[in-house]
Order: C-alpha cells, then sequence, then structure tokens
C-alpha cells in the first residue's frame, strides 16, 4: 500500500515573549504591547494568563487534509520539524520575518518537498515571500484545498482561491491534533477549555482602517450549523467556553436570538464570548444572549470624538446607544471590552485625553487602546503610505507607530497608550468593577 501524503501546517513564531495572537486583526495579528513601566509590564502579563487560542483555519485545514486522505503533521517549522511532501504556513504580520526564514529553512533541508503560505498578510504583501515560498495563497486557503491536494507538487506563483460561498460546507475544525486541552479565554470561563468558533465570515460593514475587510466577505452560518458546532466542542472535546471570532456576531438580531434559543433548547452548558456592534443589542437581547451563556462581549468605540470616527469610514453608534447597551451588560452580569484606536487620522493630544476619560467613565472589565496601524489593504494604507517611516512590518503589531501623523509623534503617542492603560486600570472605580464583574460573570 502506497504511503499517505504528508502535510506540515506550521504556525511559526518570532523570539518574542509577549502575548502573540495571529488569529485576531484580521488575520495580520496582534502583539500585546503597552510599555516599560512596572504597571505597563505587569498588564502585559496579566494578558497572557488570560488567552492562549489558536487561529482556528488551522484546524478546519487539519479537517480538510483528513478527510482527503492526507497524514497531518503540525508544526512551528523548527529543527524538530519532520519531512513531509507539502508544508503549508500561515503568514502573519507580527511574525512574517521569522515565517519567511522558516520557510526558506525548510526548503534547503527538504528539497523535495513543496512550501506554500497563506492568510491575509500573504494575500495583501506577496512579495514579501518571494523566493521563500515555492507558491502562494490568496484569498481563503480553505477554498483551494482540493486543488492544492490534487497539484501541489507543480504549484508555483500565486493561488487565487477566491472566497468560500457557502460558509457551513465545511467539516469541524478537528482540534484532536492540537494541545486544545491547554486552550483558555479566562474572561469567559476559568472552568475549562475554551475553543475558538466562526459563526460568521468577514464584515459587513466597511471601516477605512479595519483589517477585517481586506481578505474576507461577509457570510453567515445558519443557527443550526452554527449550535451543532458548539454541541459538537461540549461532547468531542469537553469545552466549557466559546470565543466567537466574528467580527461582527450580529449583523441579524433574528438570527442571534435564534442561537441563544437554540443553545438553552438543548441544554448546553457552555459559556461564549463575541464581537459585536452596540446598535445592533437592546437590553432585551443582552439579558436574552446572557441566559444562553454570553459572559463577555467586545465592542469597538475608537473615540469619544464621533465626527472623527465618521472622517475615517466608519459609522459610529451614538454615543447614547452604546452607553445604554454596556450599561445593559453590566447589569446582566456580561463583562464588557471596550476597543479604542487612538492616533487616527485626525486625532490629536486633546482627542485622546477625552477618550480616555471617556472609557473611564464607561469603566467597563477590560480595555484595549490600540494605535492607529495602517494594515496593507484598507483605505488607511493607501491614505498614509507617502507618509509610513518604518516598513519593518513585525512593527504594525497594532501597538506602535509606523507613520508619520500630523498632530503627534511616535514618542508622544506611544507615551498616550502606556498612560491610557496605566491610568485605567489602577484606579479604585476599576478595581470596584472589577470585582463586582469577576462575582458576577459565573
Amino acid at each position: 500500500m502506497a504511503a499517505r501524503p504528508r502535510v506540515g501546517l506550521l504556525l511559526v513564531y518570532g523570539d518574542d515573549d509577549r502575548c502573540t495572537l495571529k488569529d485576531v486583526a484580521g488575520g495580520f495579528g496582534t502583539r500585546f504591547s503597552i510599555g516599560r513601566s512596572p504597571g505597563a509590564r505587569l498588564l502585559e502579563y496579566a494578558k497572557k494568563r488570560i488567552v492562549h487560542l489558536p487561529p482556528i483555519t488551522v484546524a478546519y485545514l487539519v479537517a480538510l487534509f483528513e478527510q482527503r486522505g492526507w497524514e497531518v503533521v503540525l508544526g512551528d517549522g523548527g529543527p524538530a520539524t519532520p519531512r513531509c511532501d507539502l508544508f503549508l504556513v500561515h503568514s502573519s504580520i507580527v511574525d512574517c520575518a521569522a515565517e519567511r526564514a522558516a520557510m526558506r529553512d525548510l526548503r534547503a533541508r527538504f528539497p523535495r518537498a513543496r512550501v506554500g503560505v497563506f492568510g491575509t498578510f500573504a494575500s495583501m504583501v506577496p512579495d514579501f515571500y518571494d523566493g521563500a515560498a515555492d507558491f502562494l495563497v490568496k484569498g481563503e486557503v480553505e477554498a483551494a484545498v482540493d486543488r492544492i491536494a490534487a497539484d501541489y507538487a507543480t504549484l508555483a506563483g500565486t493561488l487565487d482561491a477566491g472566497f468560500l460561498k457557502d460558509a457551513d460546507a465545511l467539516p469541524y475544525p478537528a482540534w484532536d491534533h492540537f494541545p486544545y486541552d491547554t486552550y483558555r479565554y479566562s474572561i469567559i470561563t476559568t472552568k475549562g477549555i475554551t475553543l475558538p468558533m466562526l459563526s460568521a465570515r468577514g464584515c459587513a460593514y466597511a471601516c477605512g482602517y479595519c483589517p477585517y475587510t481586506v481578505n474576507a466577505r461577509f457570510r453567515e452560518r445558519t443557527v443550526e450549523g452554527v449550535v451543532d458546532e458548539i454541541y459538537y466542542d461540549v461532547h468531542r472535546y469537553g469545552a466549557h467556553g466559546i470565543s466567537f471570532r466574528d467580527p461582527l456576531f450580529n449583523l441579524r438580531a433574528e438570527r442571534i436570538a435564534g442561537i441563544a434559543e437554540e443553545i438553552l433548547l438543548r441544554e448546553l452548558d457552555v459559556r461564549f464570548s463575541i464581537e459585536a456592534r452596540t446598535d445592533r443589542l437592546t437590553p432585551e437581547l443582552v439579558r436574552l444572549l446572557h441566559r444562553a451563556g454570553l459572559r463577555s462581549i467586545e465592542v469597538g468605540i475608537d473615540s469619544v470624538d464621533v465626527e472623527l470616527v465618521r472622517r475615517n469610514r466608519r459609522k459610529p453608534p451614538a454615543l447614547e446607544q452604546q452607553e445604554r447597551i454596556i450599561d445593559a451588560c453590566h447589569r446582566a452580569g456580561v463583562r464588557v471590552i471596550a476597543n479604542f484606536c487612538l492616533g487616527l487620522p485626525g486625532d490629536s493630544a486633546e482627542t485622546i485625553r477625552r477618550t480616555i476619560d471617556y472609557a473611564k467613565r464607561l469603566n467597563t472589565f477590560a480595555i484595549q487602546f490600540t494605535v492607529s496601524t495602517p494594515y496593507p489593504g484598507t483605505k488607511l494604507f493607501h491614505d498614509v503610505k507617502a507618509d509610513i517611516f518604518d516598513w519593518d512590518y513585525e512593527h504594525w503589531n497594532g501597538w506602535t507607530n509606523v507613520y508619520r501623523h500630523p498632530n503627534l509623534s511616535p514618542e508622544a503617542l506611544h507615551a498616550l497608550r502606556e498612560e491610557a492603560y496605566v491610568d485605567y486600570h489602577f484606579r479604585p472605580a476599576y478595581a470596584a468593577r472589577f470585582l463586582q464583574q469577576t462575582l458576577l460573570s459565573r
């Protein structure tokens, strides 16, 4: 009997010990970096302890290749990586140099193997991997598995995969090869395993600085398909938490109400997190989602200056509406993560300080103050391309200023970022919120 072909699915990390998440920022990835003060270092350490989740795309690829009779090996591209017929490397912006070096090393060590690269960064900046990969997959790699499996030995250049038409057509992500018993997201549960899930892909909005819009189109899965996968993860892997990785979980209220009602109908003991727009929620819907297991919600606020946000091609919810929904979450016992973006075009030290004050007034359980980053493929990238002074892509991590801002120096912006984090978390009002929500969010 002929040996099964073997594919190595590789997640390559650099040597930075800060919290690196490859499955965020539209697949570009981020590296959590606040500053150098003791308070900043403490918060960075806490972030690493809170979350440890893998990119879901790799788990989809495991399932798809196994369906086609391939042997699958997971690895990091290091010296222990075994010989394979095909290596596929997940690209990111934060570890792109390490990924490129690993691919060159793989080609030197295994000259008969083929090396491919996929992901948002590779799709947007394909030239970066010239000479390192035999071929590059543009678009959603899951849509190209049939062609890769059939023609991997001859593939070269760019393979345009396009996008999956049916978001429910894929098999469930196969976590069996992963150390899934180590995966956690303690903001939603400390009881056991948390796994990522997609109930939708892409986003229906087109914010000018958002990386989620550059390599995906918006598609929703059915209520039944989503809850069937939750049931599967609970009963096969013992998952107690589900982290929904959709950038927009709640486009249609009737759909997410249906998901909540189906979870309750099947009596699934699960806790979950979502990313949502506050203008597509009501207090009643928040309470229903909480009964079904919602324990954490990420909301994008970005700036207290709604006109500044609009000028950057984002449709912001009204401040009154988002305050109403955040209050409803607090009352229900849902932990809120409020996301802000510092240094957007038009921002200033004054508007940033007003935004920090607004964040303190909201006093949510968790906060994120990222720095405006011109992710390749976004409108922001095209608008500020001539002002970019740092082309080391690994610095494009969501926390570092890489283009000349007309109102803020890099040093001033980084100082405001660190000040925002430290001042926010070391307040009596925040300590009270943390203790209250720790007791309520069970």
